[in-house]
């Protein structure tokens, strides 16, 4: 892709702008044409949708050359800068999650989300993500791209501790992630519009949170200062729902779904020309 250094700058220049953006996540080629003609300037995967449309669950169980195809699949269907929910490096080792995102690279990402948690819903000690987001940043330099380093962690989303323990910890690796190398922080959880005032005001860089019913309000958000607002795997679980009904519904040989308010085979043949 010549023009991968271009989208990389693209995206990276839209954490720096004043107002936040709604980044939506995606899940394979199709999914991602679809957002990308609703005008989204930028996308990005979700692992769990990944999954569930693969028929797995979420959870560490893809392996990396299946994701890898699908960051192709997607790439080779969109124009727009594509971020990769990389969880954590898909390697424990710098150097092996270093040559995965190359990988990655290749394929057309110009972003990375890294998380620090883990499986059994603890988080990684620093030292881990610190040599992660290094090997990352040592790449940015190497290839000459300038692709997004987005560092997570999973205090809230694990709910480790009371909520100052929690607050204490996240503004804590939001100062060190930056100061390893990542270009923003990611923060997910069910955040009151209070603690992420303080984590925007706190966190010396491009704040990063993920949409939930405790933080919706698109206006607010911009003006407590977030740059980033992920829906995960919200799109994809939506999806899924309707899906599900719609198997049901047919079991039950109730066909109405099927024939009614349903785009005719011409007009989705040519949503994705």
């Amino acid at each position: 892709m010549t023009y991968q250094p271009q989208l990389a700058q693209r995206f990276y220049n839209l954490h720096q702008n004043q107002d936040m953006f709604v980044l939506p996540n995606v899940w394979n080629g199709g999914s991602a044409k679809i957002f990308e003609k609703s005008g989204f300037s930028a996308l990005a995967t979700t692992s769990a949708g990944i999954a569930f449309a693969l028929g797995y669950d979420d959870g560490e169980e893809l392996a990396f050359d299946t994701l890898l195809w699908v960051v192709n699949q997607i790439t080779s269907r969109i124009t727009v800068p594509l971020s990769v929910d990389f969880e954590r490096g898909y390697g424990e080792s710098p150097e092996v999650v270093q040559a995965n995102a190359r990988k990655l690279l290749q394929a057309g990402a110009v972003g990375f989300n890294l998380e620090d948690g883990l499986a059994n819903k603890t988080v990684d000690a620093p030292q881990v993500l610190k040599e992660k987001i290094q090997a990352l940043a040592t790449l940015k330099q190497e290839l000459g791209i300038n692709f997004v380093i987005n560092a997570r962690t999973d205090c809230y989303w694990h709910n480790l501790g009371t909520e100052q323990e929690k607050l204490k910890m996240a503004i804590e690796n939001g100062h060190h992630f930056l100061e390893w190398g990542a270009d923003c922080v990611f923060v997910p959880g069910r955040l009151s519009y209070q603690t992420i005032e303080i984590l925007a005001n706190e966190i010396p860089g491009p704040l990063n949170i993920i949409l939930s019913d405790t933080s919706d309000d698109v206006q607010r958000l911009n003006q407590l200062g977030v740059k980033r607002l992920s829906t995960g795997s919200a799109p994809a679980r939506q999806a899924l729902t309707n899906l599900i009904k719609l198997a049901n519904d047919t079991k039950a040989t109730h066909f109405e779904p099927l024939l009614t308010n349903v785009l005719s085979y011409q007009e989705a043949n040519d949503y994705f020309i």
